[in-house]
């Protein structure tokens, strides 16, 4: 009887897990299907149900729960960059629309002032009507007073909200940054001698890099996404899209450290990539090359529509190259002034001082000469000048030593 028992629950159990595991994998596939149409905020909900399952099901460090880190990694830092930009754009109409209505009311209130200036000249000496307008100024006071507590309130709940908007930016991002480190604990495991995750844990490197970029924290950015080129490099052809846009992103990372020569070289390395992606398509349009495994990812794909896109992407990247270019330029001009003026005024310090010495001079040079024992250096003892040596060099010897350091 116990074992017949027993088995039911085994069954029971193992059920459980089955349906866990189905609904674990229904939302990894809602959310890869909201992050294609850009829903970031579903695609964050349902990855973020799929990482949980699965976590409960096979563990939080398991092979199993890699896939449904990285996306939703992506949709967190996404939905950061969306919800950044949608707040902006809000905040400013509302600072628009509200300086509308205040010079509305503005405008109102002088107009009304102008009324009750021409209406009420002719009882200024009647006392009733001055107690009336006291009682009245009284309760306006009130109402004024009454009207700015409500403007602080709701200034005040303005302030708070744009601070937890902020506040949840930066939680989206450090949780994404977080939920990526899992996932690339979880690829480097799994990535030798496995080119496709090999390739997976590039795009986790990638995906590091921007986080560290919207967080302004460019070194690790440019760590990060010369670790993701690496990988790309060893594991795909030269003139494979995906290399180029690497390139792109770690000269918009070395761009903004201000390393302009190396944002120069990674964005030409880009457009070399894309212009050798242009050739080779060329050439196996000619030769009437088969797209079997490219539309197999996308049915629409066509040779044609790849050449015409990549023709498109190349101005973009050339005047990347010629706007680092220039802004090199505008640094060193700046550079050159800061340095010419610093100069400048070094030497107008030492002509004031020359011209303080010339003065002394001529002026001792007026004085008559009697008496010039001062000028006589006397004759000193052997020990005197062993002891005169000694300090001399010990003077200069941190003078030595600070210029090797």
């Amino acid at each position: 009887m116990e074992a017949n028992q027993s088995s039911p629950e085994k069954a029971s159990s193992a059920g459980d897990s089955t349906t866990q595991k189905q609904e674990a994998f229904t939302h990894l596939a809602q959310g890869k299907r909201h992050l294609l149409v850009r829903d970031y905020f579903e695609a964050a909900t349902s990855l973020a149900q799929a990482c949980k399952l699965l976590a409960e099901q096979y563990g939080e460090c398991a092979n199993e729960v890699g896939d449904a880190y990285f996306n939703y990694g992506k949709a967190l830092l996404e939905l950061a960059r969306s919800e950044s930009g949608v707040l902006g754009d809000a905040i400013e109409g509302d600072h628009d629309g509200s300086n509308e209505d205040d010079d509305e009311d503005e405008g109102e209130e002088e107009d009304g002032e102008e009324q009750t200036e021409e209406n009420g000249t002719g009882n200024i000496e009647n006392s009733k009507t001055e107690e009336e307008g006291e009682k009245g100024g009284d309760e306006g006071d009130k109402k004024d007073d009454s009207v700015e507590n409500k403007e602080g309130e709701e200034q005040k709940g303005d302030t708070e909200g744009d601070e937890n908007t902020d506040n949840d930016d930066e939680s989206n991002l450090k949780l994404a940054w977080e939920v990526l480190e899992l996932a690339k604990l979880i690829f480097q495991r799994q990535a030798e001698g496995n080119p496709k995750i090999s390739l997976m844990l590039a795009e986790v490197y990638l995906k590091l890099g921007e986080v560290s970029l919207e967080d302004e924290n460019y070194g690790q950015a440019i760590e990060d996404i010369k670790s993701c080129l690496k990988i790309q490099t060893e594991n795909l052809p030269e003139d494979d899209r995906f290399v180029a846009e690497t390139f792109y992103q770690l000269g918009v990372a070395y761009s903004l450290n201000s390393d302009f020569d190396n944002a120069i070289d990674n964005f030409k390395n880009a457009v070399n990539v894309i212009e050798k992606r242009i050739k080779n398509l060329e050439v196996k349009k000619k030769a009437g090359g088969d797209c079997a495994e490219e539309t197999k990812l996308d049915p629409f794909y066509s040779l044609d529509g790849e050449i015409k896109e990549l023709k498109s992407l190349l101005p973009e990247m050339q005047d990347k190259v010629t706007d680092m270019e220039d802004f090199k330029k505008e640094t060193m001009k700046a550079l050159c002034n800061n340095i010419g003026q610093r100069v400048a005024g070094q030497a107008d310090g030492a002509s004031g001082s020359g011209s303080s010495i010339n003065s002394s001079q001529t002026s001792n040079e007026a004085k008559p000469v009697s008496n010039i024992s001062h000028l006589v250096r006397k004759k000193r003892k052997p020990e005197e000048t062993a002891g005169d040596n000694k300090g001399t060099e010990a003077a200069i010897a941190p003078a030595k030593q600070s210029k090797t350091e």
